[in-house]
């Protein structure tokens, strides 16, 4: 009897996260990974800094951990104590570097992390860009990771062709058309915003294999480092979903709380029809990168709390 096309029940998950509030965070990520694995999802996606929270702010490095820390025994736990593949972002610190990393764990205690590779706006001030793309095998099948704005560089989904079976993007993507100033509603605003709305479908539609993204909504209230002392308040644009292969929308929320879940064929379809950011998007990302790196790379230089002499907190150690 000739084999099935194999399926696999994805989740990803789309959440508030409080900025600094490490604990509240994980608690309300724990209840909704149990409610994933309730429903039967064997993969689930949290969004990027979900433990955090998104801010441009140094606090949030001082709540940075390396990968023996508290947020990493949590994926763990998690992974181990539901049977599942446990996938979201956070804060690391690692020979006194700081990474926006996406972890990845397995039930049987396996741990891979991605370090983000375009770093927009302000990250830069706070963040060492990563610099190795992440293909994983796995019983399930082999899967391609990116965070949020990898998305508008089309060479690091172009690595990934004909070489995985299910893509992974975790995001924190504001609404760039409110909050004043940078954050206005112009043409190029609005279409930068728009794009975790169609990116994602994109990818699935390009490579011919299923894709989860998962991200943040809420507020999204921040400083701006170089522009002190303007300060954005905006919101988190939302639009998680699975994608099944062929850009097919299984399950997509919108600005609200929630999991969105269904089941994909993980079996690849061909797929030929090459991945493409928008003209425009892709210019804006190109001048972001000319003209924030060195600024926010000499900003980073002279204001990270160790070189100022300030006592970065110490992870909690309970498990």
């Amino acid at each position: 009897m000739e084999k099935g096309p194999e399926r696999l029940k994805v989740a990803a998950i789309q959440m508030t996260s409080i900025p600094y509030q490490v604990e509240e965070n994980l608690q309300k990520a724990d209840r909704m990974v149990q409610e994933a694995a309730a429903r039967g999802a064997r993969i689930v996606v949290l969004p990027e800094l979900f433990n955090t929270g998104y801010c441009y702010d140094w606090k949030n490095i001082k709540v940075a951990e390396d990968l023996s820390g508290r947020t990493a025994r949590w994926f763990r736990t998690l992974s181990k104590k539901w049977g599942i593949y446990l996938i979201g972002g956070m804060i690391e610190r690692d020979g006194g570097k700081d990474y926006n990393t996406l972890l990845l764990t397995s039930p049987q205690g396996r741990l891979a992390s991605y370090r983000k590779r375009c770093l927009p706006l302000q990250e830069k001030c706070y963040f060492t860009r990563g610099d190795e793309p992440l293909l994983v095998d796995t019983p399930l099948g082999r899967i391609g990771f990116g965070i949020c704005a990898d998305l508008l560089d089309e060479k690091i989904w172009e690595r990934f062709r004909n070489k995985v079976n299910l893509l992974i993007v975790s995001s924190a993507w504001p609404d760039f058309t409110t909050g004043g100033f940078l954050f206005a509603k112009t043409a190029v605003n609005l279409r930068i915003s728009r794009m975790p709305e169609l990116l994602p479908k994109r990818l699935a539609e390009s490579f011919g294999v299923p894709v989860a993204y998962a991200g943040l909504c809420g507020p999204f209230d921040s400083p701006l480092p170089l522009l002190y002392p303007y300060a954005v308040r905006s919101r988190f644009v939302g639009y998680s979903a699975v994608y099944d292969r062929g850009g097919v929308p299984v399950s997509v929320l919108k600005e609200e709380e929630g999991i969105a879940i269904g089941t994909v064929v993980t079996d690849p379809m061909p797929a030929e029809k090459r991945y493409v950011v928008d003209g425009a998007v892709r210019m804006m990302a190109r001048l972001d990168r000319m003209l924030l790196t060195i600024p926010c790379r000499v900003y980073r230089m002279l204001n990270h709390p160790k070189r100022n002499g300030e006592a970065l907190r110490k992870a909690p150690s309970s498990s």
